[in-house]
């Protein structure tokens, strides 16, 4: 064991590995304390973009035993009752904004392809045509609050 620590504190590429692990930790901790907070303050577009940020990152939300959204929140959240699941919701946002595939799918980390399905699978469950019929629909039902910037 002493052996090991030994090596740990020579190694400058095992240092700088814990180093970028620990900053990683509290980047994860700080995002989940800004999210307890917007949940806290009931701030909705903070909450939104601390959960995209948190997406993107590829960072839990619920590690500090919160869940990643409010549960009232949840059961009225806007489009609950159309049958489409969280990423659908994210997605359809991202279309009405006029995101291509191609964009839906570098902002969730996704590929292509499965943003394509869920495309289809928004505009199948909608009884939608197209892409603008999503866009004009969400807009119309008022299911975003107000345009965001991605």
């Amino acid at each position: 064991m002493r052996a090991i620590r030994e090596e740990i504190r020579r190694s400058p590429r095992v240092r700088a590995l814990l180093a970028r692990r620990a900053r990683s930790a509290q980047a994860a901790q700080a995002l989940r304390l800004a999210h307890a907070g917007a949940l806290a303050l009931g701030a909705e577009p903070l909450r939104r973009d601390v959960e995209e940020l948190a997406i993107r990152a590829g960072i839990s939300l619920e590690a500090l035993g919160a869940p990643a959204s409010p549960p009232a929140a949840a059961e009225s959240a806007p489009g609950a009752d159309l049958g489409l699941t969280r990423r659908e919701l994210e997605v359809l946002r991202l279309v009405a904004l006029g995101r291509t595939n191609r964009e839906v799918a570098t902002i969730l980390f996704i590929s292509e392809k499965t943003a394509g399905v869920h495309v289809s699978n928004i505009l199948r469950k909608l009884d939608l045509r197209s892409r603008v019929e999503a866009s004009a629909f969400a807009h119309r039902v008022g299911l975003f609050d107000a345009p965001e910037a991605s």
